[in-house]
């Protein structure tokens, strides 16, 4: 058996429990990284996080999204409060992609209205590190 289970097990419910307590925005594993509003974490992996700061991950999140434009742009406002800037905004009637830059790392937001049930809407947050630290162009707000 591996020894690091119990400690994986441990911080896997640490991130269930880190994206919805407290005031203000939720925000992933208590780092800068904005949790999507009103949705329930569902499974992490490959987690990064040094001194703080959340380097890698990938976050999948499940819960309502009614209007995706609405949605995209409480997401974009939440990355903006915590001073991420938008790389890349893509966004159709039922789904969405989203790319932030922030000092050494990126985070990717990947989005699908559920067609059906809305409340059965997905998102998967996925944090890498760049080797660029000067943020890129930022695209204009759609």
């Amino acid at each position: 058996m591996n020894r690091n289970l119990p400690a994986m097990i441990l911080l896997v419910l640490w991130s269930t429990l880190g994206t919805g307590c407290g005031s203000g925005p939720a925000m992933i594993l208590e780092s800068d990284i904005p949790a999507p509003p009103e949705m329930e974490s569902r499974h992490s992996s490959n987690i990064d996080q040094r001194s703080g700061t959340l380097d890698g991950g990938k976050f999948t999140f499940r819960g309502p999204i009614e209007d995706v434009v609405h949605f995209t742009n409480e997401l974009v406002a939440l990355f903006k409060e915590q001073e991420w800037t938008v790389v890349k905004r893509v966004v159709n009637p039922t789904a969405g992609d989203l790319v932030f830059h922030k000092g050494n790392r990126d985070v990717e937001v990947n989005f699908r209205a559920g067609q059906l049930n809305p409340a059965m809407s997905e998102v998967t947050i996925i944090v890498r590190q760049t080797a660029t630290l000067a943020p890129p162009p930022t695209v204009p707000s759609a």
